[in-house]
């Protein structure tokens, strides 16, 4: 069973036309050369890879190459740290269901070729193995379920187990999954209704955040509605999930026990995020400024260079520094900041590479 939606032009550079002041773009912006800046490596080659997660034992990078939210196909691809070299792991020739499904039992065959993932997590479930979940736009809007096999020797193993079809009229953006098997997914907009993203980019409400279960499918969970809700975290002990509200200006922190809000942030434009090395959330913010994103989102053959930055948030106080901030060559509109030993990955979801940074840039 495949449930279509309708694609996304170029995100939401429609809708963003409506605010459009006509003004010029810096210098700068659109980024065509693959040279180091200093201390900050690109690695080119790549497809807007949105969302970085680390392979257990620290060897390998999986990588979502964005799809252009459906337009076009993307890929997950594994990114070996010692070399730089990258490959794709998913779609393959060959892909097929197992014997036993998990997730929807409405979902019975893998994505094909035309698979457009976004947002992702790994998890350790509750029996010991690990779950990846891709957020995919192409062919049908679902959390795909993969297990992920990592060998003593030799390169990891993505074997797609089924997937979570969401609530009707949703374009998801992230996903975490729990150590139960429960899947917690961030609806953007409803892509149906155009003039709601249009609203949305204005601070209305459009999104909200979705608990799927297995038996009980997607539950709406109250009071998480907010404008292009965007990137979702989880705590360690999975009592919290932090929601990135990227119209409001907000990051929200909410107890999945009593099912509410208990606390909010300020943090402008903020994507996806990540557990820094120093316990903190990681969050890439964007600079967003309407005349940059237009003119990246134009050519899907150039890197831009819209400013970011990195912003640390104390999941107990949930006081707010800023780590890192960059704009313009050799990378920018960053969605993601994964640490890794000595050094932090920077994804994007506009350009053809990802960005590597010595953890030492980083303000500690």
């Amino acid at each position: 069973m495949k449930r279509r939606h309708t694609p996304v032009p170029s995100l939401f550079a429609a809708a963003l036309a409506l605010t459009l002041c006509g003004c010029g773009v810096p210098d700068g912006t659109l980024v065509t050369d693959c040279e180091d800046r200093g201390p900050l490596h690109p690695v080119c080659g790549l497809q807007s890879p949105e969302d970085i997660a680390v392979v257990p034992g620290g060897d390998y990078l999986l990588l979502s190459e964005l799809g252009n939210m459906g337009e076009f196909p993307g890929r997950i691809a594994l990114f070996r740290v010692a070399d730089e070299s990258v490959r794709t792991v998913f779609p393959v020739a060959g892909s097929a269901a197992p014997d036993v499904l998990q997730g929807d039992p409405a979902c019975t065959e893998p994505p094909g070729q035309e698979m457009s993932p976004h947002g992702t997590h790994l998890v350790r479930l509750e029996d010991g193995s690990w779950r990846y979940l891709v957020v995919n736009h192409g062919g049908r809007e679902a959390v795909e379920l993969f297990s992920l096999a990592v060998p003593a020797d030799g390169e990891p193993q993505l074997q797609w187990q089924g997937c979570v079809f969401p609530a009707d009229n949703t374009l998801i953006n992230d996903v975490v999954g729990l150590a139960n098997g429960d899947v917690i997914y961030t609806r953007m907009f409803r892509p149906d209704d155009f003039l709601g993203s249009q609203r949305a980019l204005l601070g209305f409400r459009s999104g909200d955040v979705w608990r799927w279960s297995q038996g009980g499918g997607p539950r709406l969970l109250p009071g998480t509605a907010g404008a292009l809700t965007n990137g979702i975290e989880i705590s360690p002990d999975e009592r919290y999930i932090f929601i990135n509200q990227y119209m409001d200006g907000e990051i929200h922190k909410y107890d999945l026990q009593t099912e509410q809000r208990v606390a909010t942030a300020a943090v402008a434009h903020a994507d996806n995020s990540s557990w820094g090395p120093d316990g903190q959330l990681w969050l890439a913010s964007h600079q967003m400024e309407i005349p940059v994103y237009l003119a990246c989102t134009e050519d899907h053959g150039v890197t831009c260079g819209m400013g970011f930055e990195i912003v640390a948030l104390d999941p107990e106080t949930m006081a707010t520094r800023v780590l890192f901030r960059h704009q313009g060559p050799p990378m920018g509109a960053a969605t993601v900041a994964t640490a890794h030993g000595d050094t932090v990955y920077l994804g994007s979801f506009l350009g053809d590479r990802l960005l590597i940074v010595p953890l030492a840039e980083f303000a500690q």
